[in-house]
């Protein structure tokens, strides 16, 4: 089994992506004076996104996700859910992304789609669609639908963070207490999903059992082993996230009750 997964369309895409966003922040944000310099951990953020999304679509995890084990596709699916969109929004200035307000229709579309209930909605229905037996099958069987996958999951996870790390004041996110609310309701579709694929009694996908040759664990194995994962890795990414959102919020508590000090106010 080959270790390097090559998709000449996914490298030209990630690439293309790298350069228009670099491209964005630098010699055209200067030209048309965007707005502020990108921070390093901005661009960091953003530059960690595409490496994660090249983990995930490039390499032996796409191999191993496309051959021969579910648990490799659904470690995929959670790069490509729970890592690579938070670090593309946190690493995208909202000058970055303005000048999408400006076509017809695209801030009142942009507004609907970033809702909370409905960012959470669609993000949640795509996951489980696409873990439905059939969907997933089909995914597996056709290059076309597979990429239709990944693009939907990508595309619901980018708007499901929104409501937490979101630059664009027009799209406003939520407070950092409804923050803490949404991130724990977001681990409950990971959940719904991920017990049953777990407790399962019999294999869900007959692909990966045609393949058990190839890989050390048994399809049934590997199958509680892809159901666990989404399930203690959905917990962890949100409960991460939720306290990080937890610490800012105390922060930015604690500097405004220095100020209120420093300016006598009772």
């Amino acid at each position: 089994m080959n270790l390097w997964h090559w998709h000449p369309s996914v490298v030209i895409g990630l690439s293309g992506l790298l350069a228009l966003y670099l491209t964005g922040i630098g010699p055209l944000r200067r030209r048309y004076a965007w707005g502020p310099e990108a921070s390093a951990g901005q661009v960091t953020a953003f530059v960690g996104g595409v490496a994660a999304m090249a983990v995930a679509l490039l390499g032996p995890l796409a191999e191993w996700a496309e051959r021969v084990a579910f648990s490799a596709h659904m470690a995929q699916h959670l790069l490509l859910t729970l890592v690579v969109p938070p670090l593309w929004l946190i690493g995208t200035p909202d000058w970055l992304l303005r000048p999408v307000i400006g076509v017809p229709g695209a801030a009142r579309v942009g507004y609907i789609l970033t809702r909370p209930a409905v960012a959470f909605g669609l993000a949640a229905a795509t996951l489980a669609v696409w873990h439905m037996p059939g969907f997933f099958e089909a995914a597996l069987a056709r290059e076309s639908i597979h990429i239709l996958e990944h693009l939907t999951l990508l595309g619901g996870a980018l708007l499901a963070w929104w409501p937490v790390v979101g630059s664009l004041a027009e799209w406003p996110r939520l407070s950092p207490p409804a923050q803490l609310l949404y991130l724990f309701l977001s681990t409950i579709p990971m959940t719904a999903v991920a017990a049953p694929i777990t407790l399962a009694d019999g294999v869900l996908y007959p692909f990966y059992e045609s393949a058990a040759g190839s890989w050390p664990l048994s399809p049934r194995a590997d199958q509680e082993l892809a159901g666990v994962l989404m399930w203690i890795g959905g917990m962890f990414g949100y409960l991460a996230a939720g306290t990080v959102v937890f610490f800012r919020w105390a922060l930015e508590e604690d500097a405004d009750r220095g100020a209120t000090v420093l300016r006598g106010e009772p």
